[in-house]
C-alpha cells in the first residue's frame, strides 16, 4: 500500500509539475505573442512611414532626372479665359496619361505660361506615380543629345532613354525645324510611346501647319493630335498675376501702379517679374514711393512695357483709309448710319485712332464723322476699356498703326 501511495503520490507530483511548467511555458508564449504583435504593429508603422519618406525620395529623384522644375505646379499657375480649356486638358493629361488627349499639342506667343502649364504635367504625374518615367527637355537640348550620342557612336543610349518613357514632355518644338535628322527620330519615338499608349505633350510657338522643314510624317501626327492653343491673357488676369507675384516677394505696391504695370506689359507676361524688381528697387534705394508720372520720367518701366507702334499728327481722311483697308469696307460706310456690329466697331476705332493720334478736337473729329462729341467720346472710351480685356483687339489696332508707317 505504502508503495501504491508513494507511486501516485509522485505520479501526482509530476502531473502537478508539467501542468505548472506548461501553464508558465503558455503565459510565457502568450506574452511573446503579445510582444510580437506590438513589434508587428510598430513594424508596420515605421514601414509606412518610410514607404512615404520613400515614395517623397523617389519623387525628388525624379524631378531631377526628368529636368522639371518643381516650382511649376498647377496649384500656383493663375487660369484665366486666355488659357482655361488649356488648363483643364492639362490637369486630365496629368491624372489619367495616354488615355485623352494623347498627343497632347499646345501653341502660343513667347511668355505666356507655355512651360508652366507643360511642367506641371509632368509635376503632377509624377506626384501620382513617383517611379514613372518623366522627361521634360527643349528642342534644342533633344538635337545635341542625339548629335551627342552620334558623335561617341552610342546612338542605342538616345534611342533606349526615350523609347522607355512614361511621359514625354517636348517644349520648343519649333526649335527642331530644319533639323531633319533630329525630327525623323523623333518620329520613331513618336511611334513607339504612342504604340505603348505613353502620353506624349508637345508645346511650340506655333500651330502644326506653319512647322517648315521638319518630318512630314511627324507633322501629320501632331496635325491629328489635340490641339490648343494659349492666348496672351487679358488685362484681369495679368492683374491677378501681379498680386500673385507681389505676395510672393512678401511686399505690397500702390493699386494704381499694378494697374499701370498690367495695361503695359501685354504680351509677354515673364517680363512682370522684372517690371516689380525694378520699381521694388527704385523706391528701395530712392527712399520714395514713385506714382505713375514718376514712373513714367524716371523710366522705370521702359525695359519691360509691351512697346506699341508708335503713331503721331495723322489726318482723319488718313485714318478712316487704313481703318476701311484694313476691315475691307467702303469709308464712306464710317461716317454712314449703318449700325450693324462690324461697321459700328471699324467705326469706334476709326474715332479712337482720330482721338489718339490727330489733333482735332473731339468736336472736330465728330463732325468728320457727321457724329456729335459725345459720340466719339463714347467711341473712344469704349475701345479703351475693351483694350484692357481684348487682347486680340491690340493686336488689330497695332496693326492697323503699323500700316500707316509701311504706307508713308
Amino acid at each position: 500500500m505504502p508503495d501504491t501511495v508513494e507511486t501516485f503520490l509522485n505520479e501526482w507530483s509530476a502531473v502537478k509539475n508539467k501542468n505548472r511548467v506548461a501553464g508558465i511555458v503558455g503565459r510565457r508564449q502568450t506574452n511573446k505573442n503579445k510582444i510580437v504583435g506590438k513589434q508587428f504593429e510598430f513594424d508596420k508603422k515605421i514601414t509606412n512611414e518610410n514607404i512615404i519618406k520613400s515614395n517623397n525620395i523617389n519623387i525628388e529623384k525624379n524631378i531631377e532626372k526628368s529636368n522639371l522644375n518643381k516650382k511649376f505646379r498647377f496649384d500656383n499657375f493663375i487660369q484665366g479665359n486666355n488659357n482655361k480649356y488649356v488648363f483643364e486638358a492639362a490637369k486630365l493629361v496629368s491624372s489619367k496619361p495616354g488615355i485623352e488627349y494623347n498627343p497632347l499639342y499646345i501653341y502660343g506667343s513667347v511668355g505666356i505660361g507655355k512651360t508652366h502649364i507643360l511642367q506641371a504635367i509632368g509635376n503632377n504625374y509624377l506626384e501620382i506615380k513617383p517611379n514613372a518615367k518623366v522627361c521634360y527637355i527643349d528642342g534644342s537640348g533633344f538635337r545635341d543629345e542625339y548629335i551627342h550620342g552620334l558623335q561617341i557612336k552610342k546612338p542605342d543610349i538616345f534611342k533606349r532613354k526615350y523609347k522607355s518613357l512614361d511621359m514625354f514632355l517636348l517644349d520648343d518644338l519649333q526649335l527642331l525645324e530644319s533639323a531633319q535628322e533630329t525630327s525623323k527620330e523623333l518620329f520613331e519615338i513618336f511611334q513607339v510611346l504612342d504604340n505603348a499608349g505613353k502620353q506624349m505633350v508637345f508645346v511650340s510657338d506655333k500651330p502644326p501647319k506653319e512647322l517648315r522643314n521638319i518630318e512630314a510624317r511627324l507633322k501629320n501626327r501632331f496635325e491629328k493630335s489635340l490641339i490648343l492653343s494659349i492666348e496672351p491673357p487679358q488685362y484681369e488676369t495679368r492683374l491677378a498675376i501681379i498680386e500673385r507675384k507681389i505676395n510672393d516677394l512678401n511686399t505690397s505696391i500702390d493699386e494704381e501702379i499694378m494697374k499701370y504695370m498690367a495695361e503695359n506689359i501685354t504680351t509677354d507676361v515673364r517680363k512682370i517679374e522684372g517690371a516689380i524688381r525694378s520699381y521694388l528697387s527704385v523706391r528701395d534705394i530712392m527712399k520714395i514711393t514713385p506714382n505713375i508720372e514718376q514712373c513714367e520720367e524716371m523710366n522705370i518701366f521702359k525695359d519691360y512695357f509691351t512697346s506699341k507702334p508708335k503713331l503721331q499728327n495723322a489726318t482723319i481722311r488718313e485714318i478712316k483709309k487704313r481703318v476701311s483697308d484694313y476691315y475691307e469696307i467702303e469709308i464712306s460706310l464710317l461716317d454712314s448710319k449703318d449700325r450693324t456690329k462690324f461697321i459700328s466697331k471699324a467705326r469706334h476705332i476709326a474715332m479712337y485712332l482720330a482721338c489718339e493720334y490727330s489733333k482735332k478736337s473731339v468736336t472736330e473729329i465728330g463732325l468728320d464723322f457727321n457724329r456729335d462729341h459725345a459720340s466719339v467720346i463714347h467711341a473712344r472710351d469704349k475701345v479703351k476699356e475693351e483694350l484692357k480685356a481684348n487682347t486680340h483687339l491690340s493686336v488689330e489696332i497695332d496693326q492697323i498703326i503699323s500700316s500707316f508707317n509701311i504706307g508713308r
